[in-house]
């Protein structure tokens, strides 16, 4: 590359003229060469700056829509997450704890003599719950 080459209007990093894209950014670059076409044609600006094309009103709608039932439908299904780990830690911490009122039971003379380990965890038991939610959406004209 040249000292006097031209540099890109995007990143500006120097280009050959040669060059149709940016080995930068990866411009179009052909669109801005010269032209012979009529002396009466104004010269291209220094300065090219692309205008980006805003989206029509209703993909802005729907994206937004969509952003918004997303954040939701992940939102409930930590909070339900959440709610269901607790709700089953209460159930295990209930049955593992006994209550005042609850008398033991006598043991038989059988089960004195012969030392077996406690399973403390006997009486526990495991809640788990599946929620399935289907989104659908309608048309209509």
């Amino acid at each position: 590359m040249t000292a006097t080459s031209p540099v890109c209007p995007d990143c500006n990093a120097p280009y050959e003229l040669s060059d149709n894209y940016c080995r930068q950014c990866g411009m179009y670059l052909a669109a801005l060469r010269e032209v012979a076409v009529a002396p009466a044609a104004p010269a291209i600006p220094a300065r090219y700056e692309r205008e980006r094309a805003s989206l029509p009103a209703p993909v802005k709608k729907a994206v937004t829509a969509v952003a918004i039932g997303t954040a939701l439908q992940v939102g409930m299904s930590l909070t339900g997450k959440y709610l269901a780990r607790q709700a089953a830690k209460q159930a295990v911490n209930a049955v593992r704890t006994k209550p005042k009122a609850r008398a033991e039971r006598p043991k038989p003379i059988e089960a004195a003599k012969e030392v077996q380990p406690a399973d403390e965890y006997a009486d526990a038991a495991a809640v788990s719950e599946t929620v399935i939610i289907r989104r659908v959406w309608i048309r209509r004209p």
